[in-house]
C-alpha cells in the first residue's frame, strides 16, 4: 500500500502473486551477477562489463560492442521495465504496457533479420586453433569465424602462451566452454543467450529473463486491489454528481443524517461541520461491480492505477471545508428524490425543529496579508451617493490599499457622522464644500 503522488489517490493498494516471481528474478540477477564463469573479464583495460549483468545493463551502448557484435536493442529496456512491476510502489496502466513493449521488442529482436542479432548468431573473429612448435615464440595460431562467444579453448591456450612470450602482454583467463560457440548459427549456447531464454532451445524458457518478465505480466494481469485504497474528495463538478450514484454513499448519507448525535441541540437543522465530515471520512464504502468502480473515475490518476476496475471497497476523504462533503449530500437526496427544505431530521420527527436540512461550510478568507483588493471593491461596500461614486472610480488609485486607506476612511466616518450631529444642533450649514 503506498501514497501515489500527483493524484487524489491518499493510498493504492494493489497485490498479486509477486513473492514466487520475485524470487524467480532475485535468483536470476545472483546467477548471472558473475563475470570470469562466464567468460567475461571486463576489457584489457577493466573498461568493459565485468559480468552478464552489467552487459545486458549496458545492452543498447556501442561503446561495449565487440567486432561485429552490436548490443541487443531492448534488454536493458526489459530489466527496467520488469523491476518497476517488481520492486515499484504503485503498479501503473503504463508500467504494464511497457513490460509488453519490451517483451515484444525483446522477441522481435531475436528473430529479427533471421536472427542476426540474436546472441547466439553474432559472429566473431577469434583463435580456432593453436598448436606450439618447436620456436617458442612462433605456434601455429588459426583464426576463424565462429558464433555465440570469442574465448575458445584455443584462445585460451593463446592467451596463456601470449603472457609468456610477448613482452608488455597481460591478457585474461577466463573459463569457457565448447556449447558457448559454434561454427554453424543458431547452434552456440553462450551465456547471454541462456540468460535471455532460459533452459531449452526456445525463446522463453525457464529461468531466462523472457520466461521471468511474461510470468510478471500474467500476475499483473490478475491483479487484485485491497481494503487500503483511500480517495481524496475535491469540489469539483463530477464528484459529489458521481459520488451520489454509488449505492453505499447513499445509504452512508441517509444513515448518517438519522443520526440524533450530529445534530447540536436546540431547534438548530444544521449538523455540526466537524461531526458530519468525521461520519463521513475514512469509512469504507463498499463498490459493488466495474461499472459502480468506473463512478469514481473523477479522481486524478484513476485512469493510470492498474486494475482499478477491480474495486470491492474503497474508503474515502472529504476536506474540512465540507464543500464536497455538502454537495454530495445534497446530490444524494435529489436522486432518492427527497428535498434538502423538506428533508425530515431526527429532530423535525420528534417535533423539535422544523423539517429541512441546513448544510454549513467553512470557508476560507481568500485575503491573507496585505489587502490587494481593488478600490472598486471597496466601493461596493462603503455607502456612497452616486457623485461621490463616481468622483472616486474616476481617480482609482494605483497603489495597493493597506491598513492605513482603512483607517483613515473610518475617521472620515466619525468625522461626517459629527457634521451630521451638529446640523441637528444647529451649528452651521452643511454644504457640498464640506
Amino acid at each position: 500500500m503506498s501514497k501515489f503522488e500527483g493524484t487524489d489517490f491518499d493510498n493504492v493498494d494493489q497485490y498479486f502473486d509477486i513473492g514466487a516471481i520475485k524470487g524467480d528474478y532475485d535468483a536470476w540477477k545472483t546467477k548471472w551477477n558473475k563475470g570470469s564463469e562466464w567468460g567475461i573479464v571486463g576489457g584489457k583495460d577493466g573498461n568493459k562489463p565485468k559480468t552478464v549483468l552489467e552487459t545486458v545493463l549496458n545492452h543498447g551502448d556501442p561503446t561495449f560492442a565487440r567486432d561485429q557484435a552490436r548490443s541487443i536493442e531492448g534488454l536493458g529496456a526489459l530489466l527496467e521495465a520488469l523491476t518497476e512491476i517488481l520492486d515499484g510502489d504503485t503498479i501503473e496502466t503504463e508500467h504494464k504496457l511497457q513490460l509488453q513493449e519490451a517483451i515484444d521488442g525483446m522477441e522481435e529482436t531475436l528473430t529479427r533479420d533471421k536472427g542476426k542479432w540474436n546472441p547466439r548468431n553474432i559472429p566473431f573473429n577469434t583463435v580456432v586453433e593453436f598448436n606450439e612448435t618447436d620456436d617458442p615464440k612462433a605456434p601455429d595460431i588459426v583464426r576463424d569465424t565462429v558464433y555465440g562467444h570469442y574465448r575458445t579453448k584455443a584462445y585460451n591456450d593463446y592467451v596463456e602462451w601470449a603472457n609468456e612470450n610477448k613482452p608488455n602482454k597481460n591478457l585474461k583467463v577466463a573459463k569457457h566452454e565448447d556449447e558457448w560457440t559454434n561454427k554453424s548459427q543458431g547452434k552456440a549456447r553462450p551465456p547471454l543467450w541462456q540468460a535471455i531464454t532460459g533452459v531449452g532451445e526456445t525463446n522463453e524458457g525457464k529461468g531466462g529473463i523472457l520466461f521471468i518478465a511474461k510470468k510478471a505480466l500474467k500476475g499483473v494481469d490478475k491483479i487484485k486491489m485491497g481494503d487500503g485504497n483511500r480517495i481524496a474528495i475535491f469540489n469539483n463538478s463530477k464528484g459529489p454528481i458521481q459520488l451520489a450514484q454509488i449505492k453505499s454513499v447513499q445509504e452512508k448519507v441517509i444513515e448518517v443524517l438519522q443520526n440524533p448525535n450530529i445534530y447540536p441541540a436546540g431547534k438548530s437543522r444544521a449538523p455540526m461541520k466537524d461531526r458530519l465530515n468525521a461520519a463521513f471520512t475514512n469509512e469504507s464504502y463498499a463498490i459493488r461491480n466495474e461499472e459502480e468502480a468506473r463512478l469514481l473515475n473523477f479522481a486524478k490518476g484513476y485512469d493510470r492505477v492498474e486494475g482499478v476496475e477491480k474495486l470491492k471497497t474503497v474508503k474515502l476523504r472529504f476536506p474540512k471545508n465540507n464543500l464536497a462533503l455538502n454537495k454530495t449530500i445534497v446530490q444524494v437526496l435529489k436522486v432518492l428524490g427527497q428535498e434538502m427544505k423538506n428533508y425530515q431530521t431526527p429532530k423535525a420527527k420528534d417535533g423539535t425543529a422544523k423539517p429541512g436540512l441546513v448544510l454549513k461550510e467553512k470557508r476560507e478568507n481568500k485575503f491573507k496579508g496585505e489587502i490587494t483588493m481593488s478600490w472598486k471593491n471597496v466601493l461596493k461596500q462603503k455607502k456612497l451617493s452616486p457623485k461621490q461614486k463616481k468622483i472616486a472610480e474616476a481617480a482609482e488609485p494605483k497603489h495597493k490599499i493597506t491598513g492605513a486607506d482603512f483607517k483613515a476612511l473610518a475617521e472620515e466616518d466619525k468625522k461626517t457622522v459629527t457634521r451630521k450631529d451638529n446640523r441637528k444642533k444647529g451649528r452651521g450649514a452643511f454644504t457640498d464644500r464640506d
